[in-house]
C-alpha cells in the first residue's frame, strides 16, 4: 500500500470496502455548466451519523464531482470528502485530498446511486491539483 494510502485511511479512519467500480451515463439532472471530465477514483464520505461510505469518483468539473455508490447518500448536506488522487507524475501512488462538499441530487441507475456534489471547500493545493488532472483528463 502506497505511503499517501495510510494519509487517506488517517482522514476517516479504515472503512469496509466500497462499491466496484462501473461506469454509467451522465445524471439526466445537469446541475453543472462547465465540461466535465471521466476520472474513476476512490472516495470517502463522512456521514451525520459519523459513519463512513466508500463510493467511486465518476466525473469532475470545476465546480464539483459526480459520484457512484451503492448505498444512498443525503441529498443538501454538507459532508467532508476524501479523494485518493493519483500523483501526476507516478499514477500508481496516490494523494489523499480532502474537502467538504454539498450534495446535490441522487438517481438511481440500476444497483448503482449516481450522487451530484458542488465543492464548499478545499484547500489550494488540493484544488490545484484536481485542476491539472481535469486538465490532463482533457486532451
Amino acid at each position: 500500500m502506497p505511503a499517501d494510502q495510510d494519509d487517506a485511511d488517517a482522514l476517516f479512519g479504515n472503512a469496509a470496502p466500497g462499491p466496484s467500480s462501473a461506469l454509467a451515463a451522465k445524471p439526466a439532472d445537469e446541475h453543472r455548466r462547465e465540461s466535465r471530465v471521466r476520472a474513476n477514483w476512490k472516495v470517502r464520505l463522512l456521514l451525520a451519523n459519523d459513519r463512513i461510505v466508500e463510493l467511486n469518483l465518476f466525473d469532475l468539473s470545476e465546480s464539483g464531482l459526480g459520484l457512484i455508490s451503492e448505498v444512498g447518500i443525503p441529498a443538501n448536506s454538507v459532508l467532508p470528502i476524501a479523494l485518493a488522487v493519483p500523483r501526476l507524475d507516478d499514477p500508481r501512488t496516490i494523494t489523499a485530498v480532502s474537502g467538504t462538499i454539498r450534495t446535490t441530487h441522487m438517481t438511481v441507475r440500476g444497483q448503482y446511486i449516481h450522487c451530484g456534489g458542488a465543492w464548499v471547500a478545499i484547500p489550494a493545493a488540493s484544488r490545484d491539483l484536481i485542476d491539472q488532472w481535469m486538465r490532463r483528463l482533457r486532451k
